[in-house]
């Protein structure tokens, strides 16, 4: 054999070697890269400013009277059972609405702020899939009767049942019933559990309160992902039509709780800016400034409390060496500007804990007193001491509400929860079984100048685990009444029987119902209403339940084409990374997919997932892969459970020109973060971002 023939091959595989090392094999070409789709552009708050422009162009072509109005059902395409009635009047008139219920209890009426000659009108609280009858009056004498035909509730809404329904003995109103996952619809019911409303973007608004403001319009959080199943990376504030008025954008994001503090401010649950760098979540509250959307005071609680502390609990999905745990589960905040304080609660820890709102330090500790050796020794001394015959320590709360003065003693406040109780013990040895627990409403009242606290009021230990709701929910006090709202709202069944398996809950594989219960004084239920899925859904838990007023008078909205909503604050962007280098050919079993992949004026937003030889796997590690034929550009991602990646990217940064985009993904094996078989994969997507 001569030299010749064995230097050809080897020359071959140095020359293959060569280029695959380039990254020739998927270096984009022109041809290539104009084959591809180009992220498609979005943004609502773009999208409802045109909507706008097209309803006026519609109505200008042709006006109409106070008798014959202008009516457009939903015209935001977020509150189906909303309309707007446009008109014109002669003279400055004040308009009432009407809305005509099953029973003088369901009846909705309203008037709207101020005489004008143009009439914008917001038609709120409609039935769903009815011919609603409206009645538009003018202040004197005149009045027109309208039809407004609304869509049938989706397939896949929940179930409402009424069990008992007392309209007379009931706080006025209706039920804002608050979805924590995206396959439930956050909806507003009346006193026969008949919807009233409901927000059909089931992403925005759930698993956080939602807050009506004290201008009239309701904030809760946006439409986009820090990370699944509810914690969200800004906050709408919108109108009664769903008109997004202001969008607050929130690096950290935002998660089960908001308030609006007396003082204008709103207060979030949230979590570190980094996660993967703090190895937490769901610790850290905020303060934010609706004006501006800055955050004006952050507080860390793994500087206030033990994160080494360990109970046992249902939230842990058992992930070992998971990449951030979630020790806390921060899930209330609230103000008390009284004693200069802020109140949040830990249900993982069973604790509700008061801190100083300037120093942060802690002021006392509601909840049971095991498990305060070690590093949580020093906190020892801020836990309250329980006083009274009738006793019980809340295990796994939620919806910690802070009341008024009931008892005129500036000494004592009155705090109202509702107490899950799952475990119901420090230990996994003292754990009570599902079907043998129970969930309660219960009212605290804590005397501060000796750090007592005294059992005052419950509801639901004699109804056993009827009630048992192993997690969500909450308990609100009712002013005009005094009954309370108690919230049952994550109750996980098998075949009708209780169990605690909150992830099986959490990814919808058990059935996920709620029950909420509105209860006299003297424990008297006055409203019962079960929620239970159906065929297409099994999730129909109900995060928190709120009895919201509908105020005699609303604000006028700003007329059409006059304000557009504003974004403020800042977008959690990533940069690209250096650690991690774009393979130079593609590979194994990786396939990707995109729930949502949109360019928000050169802002890419990204929820997507990865599978692996047609399998989900529960752990997995994404990055985004931009590669133009000058070079590429890879980008972490938020990476969730069972393949679900989020990213939130700011393409402006990069060189002008058109880059392809493909997934880097690796899944692993079982259920430990950091061990078992790891399979990876890269992978084209189809798509390509045209910069500059």
């Amino acid at each position: 054999m001569t030299l010749l023939a064995v230097g050809l091959p080897l020359a071959l595989v140095l020359a293959a070697a060569a280029i695959l090392a380039s990254g020739a094999l998927v270096r984009p070409t022109a041809s290539a890269l104009a084959a591809l789709r180009e992220v498609p552009s979005d943004d609502f708050l773009d999208e409802q400013a045109a909507v706008e422009q097209e309803i006026l162009a519609d109505y200008r072509a042709a006006p109409r009277a106070f008798d014959d109005p202008y009516v457009v059902v939903d015209p935001y395409g977020m509150n189906p059972c909303t309309a707007l009635a446009i008109f014109e009047t002669d003279a400055p008139t004040t308009i009432s609405v009407t809305v005509p219920g099953d029973d003088p209890a369901s009846t909705i009426a309203y008037s709207i702020e101020g005489a004008r000659t143009h009439h914008e009108i917001q038609l709120l609280y409609l039935y769903a899939g009815r011919e609603n009858r409206v009645v538009l009056s003018d202040g004197n004498g005149g009045s027109v009767a309208l039809t407004v035909a609304t869509e049938p509730l989706p397939a896949d809404f929940q179930v409402y049942g009424s069990i008992v329904s007392m309209p007379d003995r009931m706080e006025p109103g209706l039920t804002l019933m608050v979805a924590c996952f995206e396959d439930s619809y956050t909806c507003w019911i009346d006193a026969h559990a008949q919807v009233r409303g409901y927000l059909s973007r089931t992403r925005m608004a759930h698993g956080t309160t939602v807050v009506p403001l004290a201008n009239g319009h309701w904030l809760s959080t946006g439409d986009e992902y820090r990370q699944i199943p509810y914690n969200m990376t800004s906050l709408w504030e919108f109108d009664g039509l769903g008109k997004v008025l202001r969008e607050i954008e929130v690096p950290n994001g935002v998660h089960h709780s908001l308030a609006e503090a007396p003082d204008g401010t709103w207060l979030a649950a949230s979590n570190p800016r980094d996660m993967a760098a703090a190895g937490t979540r769901e610790d850290v509250a905020l303060v934010l400034d609706p004006a501006t959307g800055g955050i004006l005071r952050s507080y860390d609680f793994r500087t206030i409390l033990d994160e080494t502390r360990d109970p046992y609990d249902h939230f842990d999905p058992g992930i070992a060496n998971a990449p951030n745990v979630d020790w806390m589960h921060m899930n209330a905040v609230a103000a008390d500007p009284e004693h200069g304080a802020l109140i949040v609660s830990s249900p993982i820890q069973s604790q509700v804990v008061s801190i100083d709102a300037e120093t942060g330090a802690v002021q006392w500790i509601l909840g049971p007193h095991e498990g305060y050796g070690g590093a949580s020794a020093e906190l020892a001394d801020k836990l309250l001491e329980p006083v009274g015959a009738e006793f019980d320590w809340s295990w796994g709360q939620h919806g910690v509400k802070l009341l008024p003065d009931l008892d005129g003693d500036p000494d004592t406040i009155d705090l109202l929860l509702l107490d899950n109780g799952p475990v119901r013990g420090f230990t996994e040895a003292e754990a009570v079984p599902a079907a043998e627990n129970r969930s309660r409403g219960v009212q605290y009242r804590i005397r501060l100048s000796d750090r007592t606290v005294r059992q005052i009021w419950s509801y639901g230990e004699a109804r056993g685990s009827d009630c048992y709701a192993t997690f969500l929910g909450d308990a609100d006090w009712l002013p005009e009444t005094g009954n309370r709202l108690l919230d049952f709202g994550g109750q996980l069944r098998v075949a009708g029987v209780p169990v605690d398996d909150i992830l099986q809950g959490v990814t919808g594989d058990v059935e996920t119902w709620s029950r909420v219960v509105e209860v006299a004084e003297d424990g008297t239920v006055v409203f019962e209403v079960t929620a239970r899925g159906t065929a297409l859904s099994k999730s129909a838990e109900t995060y928190q339940a709120e009895r919201v007023a509908v105020p005699a008078v609303l604000a006028a909205p700003a007329p059409l084409g006059t304000v557009r909503g504003v974004r403020l604050g800042e977008a959690a962007t990533v940069a690209s990374t250096t650690d991690v280098k774009a393979p130079p050919v593609y590979f194994g079993k990786i396939e990707a997919s995109f729930a949502r992949f949109v360019d928000e004026h050169g802002r890419l937003v990204v929820d997507g997932a990865i599978r692996y030889d047609g399998r989900a796997y529960l752990l997995g590690r994404t990055y985004l892969v931009l590669r133009s034929p000058r070079g590429a550009y890879v980008f972490p991602t938020t990476s969730a459970l069972n393949g679900r990646f989020f990213a939130s990217i700011d393409a402006t940064a990069l060189p002008a020109g058109t880059y392809a985009v493909s997934v880097l993904g690796a899944v692993r094996e079982g259920s430990d973060a950091a061990k078992g078989a790891m399979h990876q994969g890269y992978v084209a997507t189809g798509y390509k971002v045209t910069v500059g």
